[in-house]
């Protein structure tokens, strides 16, 4: 007998190329409510939730406050990958994201004055092509018992752990922490203006 993943691939391939026809569907998953135990308040985890580790390597001009991310590795568990490639694109282009909130976006009005900064989004500062990191995501499949297929989502998580990372590591480079998005080269240069006072 067939396995259902050969099944399924079979049926849309002949869907799409002999028919014409997408197959398409709808469905919700929701994590069971778990009730306290009156005597003790224990209450069953979700396991649910993926797990990201994320670790940067950056370089710091100390003169200028320019920041260079020169490699960034992922590690995510998330279950069971349903479409691997899929995932794995959505993990690589979620990290470029996330370097891209710590380093570069911001909604806020611009110091000193709102005219110093972009006024459309064609003058939006993202990282292009060259400022991108060279990333590496490591996918471990541990298959959830709550998830779909074992599956758990990997969203928001792809574009969080790069934040702290990018910040962690400019601290380890320069010996300074800031504390506010983005960490422009102007803060950095200012905490290290700070740091050189206090001595």
């Amino acid at each position: 007998m067939r396995d259902q993943k050969s099944f399924i691939f079979d049926t849309a391939l002949a869907a799409h190329f002999r028919h014409g026809r997408s197959i398409s569907g709808r469905g919700m998953f929701l994590i069971p409510r778990s009730y306290p135990e009156t005597e003790t308040g224990a209450m069953k985890p979700s396991t649910c939730y993926a797990h990201a580790c994320t670790v940067a390597e950056v370089d710091v001009d100390d003169e200028t406050g320019e920041v260079t991310v020169l490699t960034v590795k992922n590690v995510f568990e998330i279950g069971r990958a349903l479409n691997p490639k899929m995932v794995e694109q959505q993990l690589v282009g979620g990290s470029w994201m996330g370097i891209s909130h710590a380093l570069y976006e911001t909604t806020e009005p611009y110091y000193p004055a709102r005219d110093h900064g972009g006024t459309d989004f064609n003058q939006y500062l993202m990282p292009g092509p060259g400022d991108l990191a060279e990333t590496e995501i490591i996918v471990l499949e541990r298959p959830s018992a709550d998830g779909p297929y074992g599956a758990k989502g990997p969203g928001e998580m792809c574009a969080n752990p790069q934040i702290p990372a990018v910040a962690n590591a400019i601290f380890d480079a320069v010996g300074v922490r800031v504390d506010t998005l983005p960490i422009t080269p102007e803060r950095i240069l200012r905490a290290l203006k700070e740091q050189r006072a206090a001595v």
